[in-house]
């Protein structure tokens, strides 16, 4: 439960967060090494953060941060070191986490988070993992949820809940939640990188979806009968290995266009404005909260898979015609 609390916390924070006003880099070593007035989303192997930005949202194997961030700092990666002051809070997964500036929040989840000895939480802290180690300073509360915990540094009140035992499988809860919030840091980088075909998927979601989720439904069984079938001969192998990777990615990303699709939705009957990131994280939060009702939350899951391969099998066939006509 404490990992479904921070997953919900960091999707909702993030929403306030994004806007259409982005600087976007992507890169294997995305290095920002000249101050950025801007909101930055990064992605790549390795982040480095070495000027002041406005605030940052990065999904990578190693985030670095050396240089003040005016807002927040939202990331998902292998490695997360925040090794200067954020005015704003700093919201992280990752499987090593480590905190030695001076922020307003933090909410992290991660195999090993520690806040070293000259980190400052001016106000909360709200940690789940393997291990957490706090040698730095919370003002107000902390709140620990691990394995272990040290705690050498000074803290306003402290909640500590052990986790694990043969009762509570701690590492597959965090793995899954990493892979959540992976995929919700996909979803906005996909946007950002594609936006006309995402919105062009979206499309077909809403347009007449209980066809769509029918076709997707059995588009699924049958693409998996296809690909048995041409991996039967040695020949044919190679060949069903890069369609079926092609076929897990398509799967894989179903979901996300029908969560763009449901945050569309709630966002216009509630008469929101806001930026197609905002609109696309409301949805997946919604989608993954009613994922979690017993019963009703894998059929909802298989829905939402079908529906958005459904979609993806309608604009490929669109994306082909175009393709025929212009050949």
């Amino acid at each position: 439960m404490k990992h479904l609390i921070v997953f919900v916390l960091i999707a909702l924070c993030l929403l306030p967060a994004v806007s259409d006003a982005f600087v976007f880099i992507s890169d294997d070593q995305a290095v920002i090494a000249t101050p950025i007035d801007d909101d930055v989303i990064a992605s790549g192997g390795t982040i480095l953060v070495n000027a002041p930005v406005r605030s940052l949202i990065a999904t990578g194997g190693s985030i670095i941060v050396n240089a003040p961030v005016a807002g927040d700092v939202i990331a998902a990666g292998g490695t997360i070191i925040v090794g200067a002051d954020v005015d704003g809070k700093v919201l992280a997964a990752g499987g090593s986490i480590g905190i030695n500036g001076t922020v307003e929040n933090v909410f992290l989840t991660g195999g090993t988070v520690v806040l070293g000895s000259s980190a400052t939480v001016l106000r909360d802290a709200v940690i789940s993992a393997g291990s957490v180690t706090n040698a730095g300073t919370v003002v107000r509360n902390l709140s620990v949820s691990a394995g272990t915990f040290e705690n050498p540094g000074t803290a306003g009140a402290i909640t500590y809940e052990q986790q694990g035992g043969p009762d509570m499988p701690g590492g597959f809860g965090l793995l899954s939640l990493l892979v959540t919030v992976g995929f919700l840091f996909l979803g906005v980088i996909l946007i950002q990188i594609f936006p006309e075909e995402f919105a062009h998927v979206v499309r077909e979601v809403v347009t007449n979806p209980i066809i769509k989720t029918i076709v997707g439904f059995f588009g699924v069984i049958i693409s998996t009968l296809i690909l048995l079938v041409i991996a039967i001969t040695v020949i044919g192998l190679p060949i069903a290995a890069v369609l079926g990777m092609f076929f897990l990615v398509a799967v894989l990303l179903s979901s996300l266009f029908v969560a763009f699709a449901l945050g569309d939705v709630v966002v216009s009957r509630l008469r929101w404005k806001t930026g197609v990131t905002a609109i696309f994280v409301l949805g997946f939060v919604l989608l993954q909260i009613s994922y979690l009702i017993p019963v009703l939350g894998w059929l909802v899951q298989v829905g939402a898979v079908s529906l958005g391969y459904g979609a993806f099998l309608y604009a490929l066939r669109d994306a082909w015609r175009v393709y025929s006509g212009a050949a």
